[in-house]
């Protein structure tokens, strides 16, 4: 009797233990699911952004117009800079790559073409990477280079990517992100830049 009363208390015991350990547990699961947004991307620190617009902007300009060495050259540099800082950088690097290219004379065609180009290349080896590629431009590209990535990528198989692409229309003609700021993408992955205002009143872009 007394062996099954303890036998009793200790599975009681054992039960209140789990009990606590699943409200514990859920807590910290919900807890670290508030915070994954947070730190689901990683950004470019400035000299990071420095070294890819240095290297992209050599390339582009040692391209000589031509569309083609200029797509590669942006898809190259993509593809690079994903595989040095991480595949969690992919949306940074993107936002990057799209003004560096249109600083540099890229044309919105070229442009979409080389991040299409690097996305195929890409989503063999990492889905999340290549659809980061994709939804940052549906968020911060222009109209037409949008288009040009879809088409892209459609011809090389992916037509799932253009359909992210295609998601959200974009926020601007010069970059502009969706919390009302104008030039939104700024080079150093940072605090938004150019005028504008936080307020809600704000029509500003």
């Amino acid at each position: 009797m007394k062996k099954a009363f303890l036998k009793s208390l200790r599975t009681g015991a054992a039960s209140l233990a789990l009990s606590a350990a699943l409200v514990s547990s859920s807590v910290g699961v919900a807890e670290f699911a508030m915070m994954t947004p947070a730190f689901a991307a990683v950004s470019l620190t400035v000299e990071q952004t420095s070294s890819l617009q240095t290297s992209l902007t050599a390339a582009i300009q040692a391209a000589n117009g031509d569309p083609a060495a200029i797509e590669a050259a942006i898809s190259k540099s993509v593809q690079d800079a994903i595989a040095t800082y991480g595949t969690d950088a992919a949306a940074s690097i993107t936002s990057a790559v799209l003004t560096i290219a249109e600083s540099a004379g890229a044309t919105a065609s070229e442009i979409g073409a080389g991040l299409g180009q690097a996305s195929a290349a890409i989503a063999p080896t990492s889905t999340t990477a290549a659809s980061a590629i994709a939804s940052t431009l549906a968020n911060e590209g222009k109209t037409d280079e949008v288009a040009s990535y879809q088409s892209t990528t459609t011809s090389l198989g992916y037509s799932n990517l253009a359909s992210v692409a295609g998601k959200t229309p974009s926020t601007s003609e010069t970059g502009g992100n969706l919390n009302g700021i104008s030039g939104g993408r700024n080079l150093a992955g940072g605090t938004p830049s150019g005028g504008g205002c936080l307020n809600p009143s704000c029509t500003s872009l």
